[in-house]
């Protein structure tokens, strides 16, 4: 058992503040920069960390950060860290912490992001039949979009248990910038994902293949690291696009937000993959909507939320090239109609998906929960 002490957060006479221990499994994956932005911040509940396996130390400082590899003994642990209540970031992190909340009599939060509420339940009967036992007993649970909220209820968890907190961007790390002027029709198209099934890194691809013969000098770069990379870069090499398409693998996040600044269009083909794996909403379709880039998505998931095809983006099916493909040949001609989408997407972003204001509404849910309890 040790703590990882780096980047203090305590504020002057924060011992006097609510415990909440916030766990996750692994602190914390690169992609996962909303639930470290979840915990910094708050103003009357300090957040601690527990984790298995700890990582990415450098990009997520934060105190303290406990390292348990196993949790023998953790009702008593809890009780002595003086912790109020409980909140599990994923599905799984709820079940591992569900016996040990009991034991110490504590309030358990259990956080749903994508994979947990859809792939998940799709490939383990045991898995959902537990999570009816988490729904249970579980004091709450937050979700973040209404699409995962009526998975949640379908699956057996009573609505009023719900908070939907959406995520959050900050919005003083993607400040709206000026639009880049398109030179001699070379268009710079940028997708962010992980180089997973869901995220439909192959769908661009192809359908970006349609569009070259009319934008010989568009390029696409693609942020991002995983297991579909081999693949991917075989789908360039025999589309014969190795001048065109770069892959950049993953990249640090000040990195995706000079990205975006730098090009003219974002792009991100997110499908249910074969396992019934689904995004909640991509953080960084928030992030480009916020730099004043138009985006053009796929209605999957939570994404209609936040995109509003003609209004604040442009969506088109899931896994249909074609579609793809002529959606980013319109976007690409009309030109005189970015100014007023990216507008109003930027917009969007402030009112919903503000960072200072989703993690206000964490913290009035912790509140809520320790009041029931005492």
């Amino acid at each position: 058992m040790r703590t990882v002490q780096n980047g203090s957060h305590m504020k002057s006479g924060g011992h006097r503040m609510h415990r909440v221990l916030v766990y996750r499994r692994k602190f914390l994956p690169k992609s996962e920069t909303f639930i470290y932005e979840q915990l910094l911040g708050h103003q009357r509940v300090k957040p601690v960390v527990l984790t298995r396996r700890p990582c990415n130390r450098e990009q997520f400082p934060y105190w303290p950060v406990y390292v348990r590899r196993r949790f023998k003994g953790l009702a008593g642990w809890l009780k002595k860290k003086k912790i109020a209540c409980l909140h599990a970031r994923f599905g799984p992190a709820g079940l591992e912490l569900l016996p040990h909340a009991r034991k110490a009599k504590l309030p358990l939060i259990t956080s749903f992001h994508g994979f947990d509420a859809t792939k998940r339940v799709q490939e383990d009967r045991r898995y959902r039949r537990a999570l009816k036992r988490l729904f249970r007993q579980g004091k709450a649970f937050t979700v973040v979009s209404k699409h995962m909220k009526r998975r949640l209820i379908r699956l057996g968890c009573p609505g009023k248990k719900i908070t939907l907190i959406r995520s959050g961007i900050d919005l003083r790390k993607f400040p709206l910038q000026p639009p880049q002027p398109v030179v001699d029709g070379a268009f710079r198209l940028l997708s962010v994902g992980r180089l997973t099934e869901k995220k439909g890194m192959d769908t661009l691809i192809k359908a970006f293949a349609r569009i070259r013969p009319q934008f010989p000098r568009a390029t696409l770069t693609i942020v991002g690291d995983g297991e579909e990379k081999k693949k991917l870069h075989r789908l360039i090499r025999r589309h014969r696009m190795q001048h065109a398409v770069t892959l950049r693998g993953a990249q640090p996040h000040q990195e995706v937000g000079r990205e975006l600044a730098n090009c003219h269009v974002f792009v991100i083909a997110c499908k249910t993959a074969k396992n019934g794996n689904q995004e909640g909403i991509p953080n960084v379709l928030m992030e480009a909507m916020a730099t004043g880039r138009p985006v053009i998505s796929t209605y999957h998931a939570g994404i209609p939320e936040l995109v509003e095809h003609g209004r604040t983006g442009y969506l088109v099916p899931e896994r249909s090239v074609s579609k793809l493909a002529d959606m980013m040949k319109r976007v690409l001609k009309e030109q005189d109609r970015w100014p007023d989408v990216v507008i109003r997407a930027r917009e969007k972003v402030e009112r919903r998906h503000d960072i200072e204001k989703q993690r206000a509404k964490l913290e009035a849910l912790y509140l809520r929960v320790l009041k029931k309890q005492r």
